[in-house]
């Protein structure tokens, strides 16, 4: 759609104060105030252009890092249009730098994993969740010339648990139903427990440092139960492995002993997806190790998809808009708008949108280069009928560049919508883009730009 809004052409009674004006004062050159000032001895209009083509694609990364984000993440959830997402974790603990002196007449109590929540979450939180605890085989050491850990990262554990937990969890409330208000006990098993007490009572030196206690103990795999379907669940990464004792005598005096986490940054994530049977089934990599997938939207139901930690991207390209500079009447660009809508039907309370947007520049090989300073989208939500749902952003400078940079580099170059850190590291909010051509015409992306042009009778 073309649109023109000719500065001089409108109603005489709405204009008429205005005339009144101009004869007092005198004539003056026409001008247009669009975030900018115009101003030309001819005269000018503003003129709407927004068919210019949008092209769309979803960029899937095969691994991504999600080590030290200070979140533990732990669940599983199955998603209409994601698939069915999965996360573990796994850590290391070590036991405290000062060893306590224990009494001979102390008596061993219990042994429990603690975690506490931070609130955040994805997906169905009445379902009661299963978590499980199993002892690593091998301890947490990066291999080789590598400097992180990434979603698809694998450490062996022993497949026979530890122990487990059904729990359910209120986040909101900070509130589970094992009544211990923002906290998740697992318990271990005690033969494990009784062992570490001797040693604790003998002062061992396997539990006199971090290095020689994880000699003897790697660490954990905490992860939910395979038939077990909800939300996924976020952690604080002040986890503790917590020794029960106590004094006997006329007063029961409960003590314990904390193992905490040793290393944050050997606390990962393992993140795994099951796309098969959703929209965005064609975006499983395929390709060589660390070659992202590009899929276009035209294969993906006429949209994109945005999720942070299943490695999810939008790209987008504006292959025509320097045809803008062939049109008789173009003068200059006052200002472009990009709206990104998501579709309807495909977010809920449930399946939260992200509040914010990021716009990088990328090119032919997906990388995301540096952030545009156009801020994280201005994002409305409109639950009830969806046709309000939208990101807008102001990428005028953006455009202006791209028109001087030719029509060459618009069909390969373009902008790359991820999540901002860090939230793409510690939720799972994603969103469904519509294309120019999606079903729902309030579900397609706009971009429309304003210019200035020569007037024409």
């Amino acid at each position: 759609m073309r649109s023109k809004w000719p500065l001089r052409q409108s109603s005489i009674w709405i204009f008429f104060p205005v005339l009144v004006i101009i004869i007092v004062t005198g004539c003056q050159k026409p001008s247009i105030n669009f975030g900018t000032t115009f101003s030309n001895n001819n005269p000018t209009n503003v003129v709407a252009v927004d068919t210019f083509r949008v092209d769309m694609s979803t960029v899937q990364v095969d691994s991504f890092p999600t080590a030290g984000t200070g979140s533990i993440l732990l669940g599983r959830y199955k998603d209409p249009f994601f698939g069915t997402v999965s996360s573990r974790t796994i850590l290391e603990v070590a036991p405290p730098i000062n060893l306590p002196t224990i009494s001979n007449l102390a008596i061993y109590d219990s042994l429990s994993l603690i975690l506490r929540m931070n609130k955040s979450f994805y997906g169905d939180t009445t379902q009661v969740q299963r978590y499980v605890v199993s002892q690593l085989t091998q301890r947490i050491q990066l291999p080789g010339v590598q400097t992180t850990w990434y979603n698809n990262s694998v450490t062996p554990f022993d497949p026979n648990p530890l122990g487990y937990s059904d729990v359910q969890i209120h986040p909101r409330s900070f509130y589970t139903s094992q009544k211990l208000n923002d906290t998740l006990k697992i318990k271990l098993p005690d033969n494990m427990g009784k062992e570490l007490f001797t040693l604790l009572f003998n002062q061992s030196d396997t539990v006199k440092t971090a290095n020689t206690f994880l000699g003897y103990f790697k660490g954990f795999s905490i992860y939910p139960d395979n038939n077990t379907m909800g939300a996924i669940y976020g952690f604080r990464d002040t986890v503790i492995m917590r020794l029960y004792y106590h004094q006997p005598g006329l007063v029961y005096t409960t003590q314990f002993i904390d193992f905490k986490l040793n290393n944050r940054a050997n606390q990962f994530n393992q993140i795994t997806y099951d796309r098969t049977g959703t929209p965005t089934a064609p975006l499983t990599p395929s390709g060589p190790s660390g070659v992202p997938t590009e899929v276009s939207s035209t294969l993906t139901g006429n949209a994109t998809y945005v999720q942070g930690n299943t490695g999810l991207m939008t790209k987008i390209k504006f292959p025509t808009i320097t045809d803008m500079l062939l049109y008789p009447d173009y003068l200059s660009v006052l200002k472009a708008e990009l709206t990104l809508k998501p579709t309807a039907g495909s977010y809920s309370p449930v399946y939260m949108l992200p509040p914010q947007l990021a716009l990088s520049l990328t090119d032919p090989s997906n990388t995301v280069g540096p952030q545009l300073p156009y801020g994280f989208g201005n994002l409305i939500v409109d639950y009830a009928y969806g046709a309000s749902t939208m990101y807008t952003y102001d990428i005028t400078a953006y455009i202006k560049t791209q028109i001087k940079l030719g029509a060459e580099n618009n069909q390969k170059n373009g902008i790359m919508i991820t999540m901002p850190a860090p939230a793409s590291d510690t939720t799972f909010n994603r969103v469904v883009l519509g294309d120019q051509f999606n079903k729902n015409n309030t579900s397609r992306i706009s971009l429309k730009i304003y210019y200035s042009s020569f007037f024409q009778n």
